[in-house]
């Protein structure tokens, strides 16, 4: 049997095109775009304006909100467009936590996602995924293609965009992970002792020094439970420009003060992938700087789950162990007192 001939692409270019200052990079973009179908569109930026836009050649349109009549420019690249505006914002408020730039940072829900990421300062990528399950290849191909412009066209080092998959944990006593082990409560937790204990074993099962090091519970924006091991012995190199105490009430602010980051970023996803009827307009929020990432994972619309990494190697472990918190809290949530 013949194998499947690959799917058809097109770029768009500005008027400002060149093969001397872009042709490398539009090629290394067409061959990503070719080999990860997911990929609805991927766009480039230079300086904040667009340089071109690789599609998919076969594609349903887009939403209304975006469409202008014969501008598939246009369409493909607003929605990435208004990402990286939302990137600029969101990397001003991480910058005085001392963790590094925001390198990447993915929005998603359960009808698609976008991908936004910096090559280097001043030059920026943005992708599409308008399917349910295309965000994941989405996300690791982009990831894949920044280290590549980065290394092969600008000689610059990689920096690790979405964790290092070969990584392997450190292993760590869980003794000492215990005794490190912070966890408080906030006003919109149920007083009742036996729903605290179970939200306090949650935290002793999920946080921990090696990938998730932080992790906190809102209810209607109000905490209801977050934990963190920053007071462990090993972590302690990571405080010397910003102290525990100000990283600890830095992610509590960063966490109340999401809402109209969220209302920005649902209006920029929303071009690609509305939410399903009940669901969040958004149930994952990636920010990924370059010494490790935050995230946001909603439960319910009413509910989300905010974690944190310090250790970039680590990236893409300490989602996955925050959205298994995320899952073991929805299912005890459903019983619990409110």
């Amino acid at each position: 049997m013949a194998a499947p001939a690959p799917h058809r692409t097109e770029t768009l270019r500005e008027y400002h095109w060149s093969a001397e200052r872009h042709g490398w990079i539009t090629e290394l973009c067409e061959e990503a775009a070719v080999a990860a179908p997911e990929i609805r569109s991927l766009s480039h930026y230079s300086n904040g304006i667009l340089d071109f836009v690789v599609c998919r050649a076969e594609r349903a349109p887009l939403s209304s909100l975006v469409t202008e009549a014969d501008d598939d420019l246009h369409d493909e690249s607003l929605p990435g467009s208004r990402l990286l505006l939302c990137a600029q914002d969101l990397g001003a408020v991480l910058r005085p936590l001392g963790t590094g730039d925001l390198m990447r940072i993915v929005v998603a829900n359960g009808r698609g996602g976008l991908w936004g990421g910096r090559v280097k300062p001043g030059e920026y990528l943005a992708a599409l995924a308008d399917g349910p399950d295309r965000v994941p290849a989405m996300d690791d191909a982009m990831n894949r293609l920044v280290t590549r412009i980065r290394t092969e066209v600008h000689r610059l080092p990689d920096e690790l965009p979405g964790g290092d998959p070969d990584t392997k944990p450190r292993l760590v006593s869980t003794d000492t992970e215990n005794a490190a082990l912070r966890v408080d409560f906030g006003t919109a937790a149920a007083p009742v002792p036996a729903y605290e204990q179970r939200l306090r074993s949650l935290w002793h099962h999920h946080v921990n020094t090696t990938d998730l090091q932080y992790a906190g519970y809102y209810r209607d924006w109000t905490l209801v439970c977050v934990g963190d091991v920053f007071d462990a012995p090993e972590l302690g190199p990571r405080f010397m420009d910003v102290s525990v105490r100000s990283r600890r009430t830095s992610y509590r602010d960063l966490s109340r003060g999401l809402r109209g980051h969220v209302v920005r970023l649902t209006d920029a996803l929303h071009l690609v992938a509305q939410a399903p009827p009940g669901q969040a307009p958004v149930d994952r929020l990636v920010l990924d700087v370059q010494e490790g990432a935050v995230y946001v994972a909603w439960l319910s619309p009413r509910e989300f789950v905010v974690g944190v990494t310090l250790d970039q190697t680590q990236v893409a472990r300490a989602e996955a162990r925050l959205h298994g918190l995320a899952h073991a809290l929805g299912e005890i949530t459903a019983q619990s007192p409110r």
